[in-house]
């Protein structure tokens, strides 16, 4: 997803993945956040590599090449996230960081949930993550997490947050 915000703010992506047609959805995220004063998080540099399987690359978000793949945030980012997290009460997570298929650009994903278990483990925040990417993430990690809720569901996920009516759910009540 970082993908297509940094194209759309006129960064190189090299041979990143993409939406195509993302620009729309893109400039009303932008719009509605501004009218609730939220701010959005782009990442300031990446881990990179020629293929999937390559070998890890720190860049900066504007020292990328054409033939070049982001799969990871980088260090810097990590450390803005985590400022972030400490500042939060609440924590909604849905998505890993980067292709966390790969040991090698799994480093972000991981950071990010070390920090949110701790803080969930110390009290001082409710995280709440979603989507089977993110749970598959954790459990490749082996890393010893606490959350307060962990839901398998995506897409679904963010349509309860979102007040939609769920036929799974609906059935139920």
């Amino acid at each position: 997803m970082a993908n297509n915000f940094l194209k759309h703010k006129g960064y190189k992506v090299g041979k990143s993945l993409i939406e195509k047609n993302s620009d729309e959805i893109i400039n009303k995220i932008y719009v509605e956040s501004k009218k609730y004063n939220c701010k959005i998080i782009i990442p300031e540099d990446y881990k990179i590599s020629k293929s999937f399987d390559g070998k890890p690359e720190a860049r900066e978000k504007d020292k990328i090449n054409d033939d070049e793949i982001i799969l990871d945030i980088g260090h810097k980012t990590v450390e803005l996230i985590k400022k972030i997290i400490d500042k939060s009460n609440t924590v909604l997570w849905n998505g890993p960081a980067g292709y966390f298929e790969n040991k090698s650009f799994a480093e972000g994903t991981n950071s990010i949930a070390k920090k949110i278990s701790e803080n969930t483990n110390n009290n001082s925040l409710i995280s709440i993550l979603g989507g089977g990417d993110t749970i598959a993430a954790l459990n490749k990690s082996e890393l010893k997490l606490s959350f307060t809720h962990l839901s398998t569901a995506g897409g679904a996920f963010l349509e309860y947050l979102e007040g939609k009516d769920l036929p799974g759910l609906s059935v139920l009540k």
